[in-house]
């Protein structure tokens, strides 16, 4: 790769320390020979000054850190990069020792030159000391060999110095090696980074998705315990109510039976003409008024034994079938007011779970009242108005049959929806929070797309730098 290609990758993928950094080392290493001095003090960095005195090349200085002091701080290594060569210098009198061995072999890792020396300085101190200088400078060069890291040769600073002269012919292909080796470490460091990000943002959009299903999993259970309690409900109120139609029809027989006697009880025709169809009215209205009493309290029962959620038992009392008569002038019967006793104007409603039900109001019925009070006005004598009256009441017993099945078929219909219908007012309250999620789910994603295609773009460009 140019370094052009590097400089504009490294600022598309958001790099910019390391684009500013590459800029630097580029124009470092296009400068004169620049040699990195490594020396653990000030002493030992003037001995390697004075030996390598005359040279046309720059040293720069790079500290390292003795047993005591902090590893070799970012500002020191990044220096390290725009080097073509690397000199370690270490004194005759105190060789190499373990901590700088092991900053030594921490360097690697950050694109230190691979053209380095381990240089022993500081001969003149040793000669001064010793009485056979030669021998004990072997040992200390083999010692600092065993030591030093494979990659470094340990040699004296004579050798270093001549190693160094003849550099400056080397320069640019030094410099070309060492531009690679600095893009390499910049596109590992920003691959790394992107990976990382990337990581990152799967796991955020993981946790964005995990929430998005909870909250479809939470849409579910008001499906399914809309579904429970309709199936609840809607079995109690059809238990209930085959029971009220078989109480209905026992009490209508006992009427029909019971009739003869009461209609034999008057003598006078005007005046059961008149008396009759309310007196039927009124035993009918009773009976019906303290029965559906019961209904409503068996319908409570059931739904409670199957542990029905306290809001969906207090709605089912409003459940309860309105089987009251009308009067028996009007043309609209005693079953006109069949559905919930919820009264909306000329309708009615049914509620369960706060959702609202149009109510089921039968189109026909009363006619039997109204065909009993046409028959009583002119009825001549009360064998007529009996069978008027037998008429009528069999007549109520199919239509409470007939209209009672078709409200609970309709009722069937409506609460088959439940379960959708609490879904979707679940759906609506948590529209907001759903909709952030979606939003965040879709940057997450836009995230990770990024991410990917710089991971992408930067190992296939480090791959090309190998």
């Amino acid at each position: 790769m140019s370094d052009r290609s590097v400089q504009e990758l490294l600022t598309e993928v958001g790099d910019h320390a390391g684009a500013f950094l590459w800029r630097r080392v580029c124009r470092d290493l296009e400068g004169p020979l620049r040699v990195a001095l490594l020396a653990r003090d000030d002493a030992t960095a003037r001995l390697a000054r004075l030996a390598l005195d005359g040279l046309d090349l720059e040293l720069v200085a790079v500290p390292l850190a003795d047993e005591e002091a902090d590893a070799m701080g970012l500002g020191l290594t990044d220096r390290l990069l725009g080097c073509h060569a690397a000199l370690a210098v270490t004194p005759y009198a105190n060789a190499l020792g373990s901590a700088e061995r092991e900053q030594l072999e921490a360097l690697d890792p950050l694109a230190v030159p691979q053209h380095r020396r381990l240089a022993l300085v500081g001969r003149e101190l040793l000669e001064r000391l010793s009485d056979r200088p030669d021998e004990e400078a072997a040992q200390v060069q083999e010692r600092a060999r065993a030591v030093a890291p494979e990659d470094w040769p340990v040699s004296d600073s004579a050798d270093a110095r001549a190693w160094l002269e003849a550099a400056p012919a080397q320069r640019r292909a030094w410099a070309a090696e060492q531009r690679r080796q600095v893009a390499r470490l910049l596109l590992r460091d920003a691959l790394q980074h992107r990976r990382e990000q990337a990581s990152r943002a799967r796991d955020e959009l993981a946790q964005v998705e995990s929430l998005l299903q909870a909250e479809d999993d939470a849409l579910d259970e008001a499906r399914k315990a809309g579904r429970r309690a309709a199936a609840h409900v809607l079995g109690a109120v059809r238990r209930e109510t085959e029971r009220l139609l078989v109480d209905l029809r026992d009490f209508l027989l006992m009427v029909e039976a019971d009739l003869p006697e009461q209609l034999a009880s008057v003598d006078d025709l005007p005046t059961l003409r008149r008396t009759v169809p309310h007196w039927l009215q009124h035993v009918v209205e009773g009976w019906i008024a303290e029965r559906l009493a019961t209904w409503r309290a068996d319908v409570e029962a059931d739904l409670a034994e199957v542990g029905l959620t306290d809001a969906d038992a207090a709605h089912a009392e409003l459940l309860v079938p309105a089987l009251f008569p009308a009067p028996v002038a009007s043309e609209g019967g005693w079953a006109g007011r069949i559905g919930a006793t919820v009264g909306l104007g000329g309708g009615a409603a049914l509620a369960l779970a706060g959702l609202w039900i149009p109510a089921l109001i039968a189109a026909t019925g009363g006619l039997a009242w109204s065909a009993l009070g046409r028959a009583a006005r002119t009825a001549e004598s009360q064998r007529k108005l009996l069978e008027a009256s037998v008429q009528a009441v069999r007549s109520m017993g199919d239509d409470a049959e007939r209209l009672l099945r078709d409200q609970i078929r309709h009722v069937e219909q409506e609460l088959d929806e439940l379960g959708e219908e609490r879904a979707t007012e679940l759906a609506a309250a948590r529209q907001g929070a759903r909709r952030d999620l979606a939003a965040r789910r879709a940057q997450r994603q836009a995230e990770l797309e990024q991410a990917d295609t710089l991971v992408t773009r930067l190992a296939d460009a480090l791959g090309a730098s190998e």
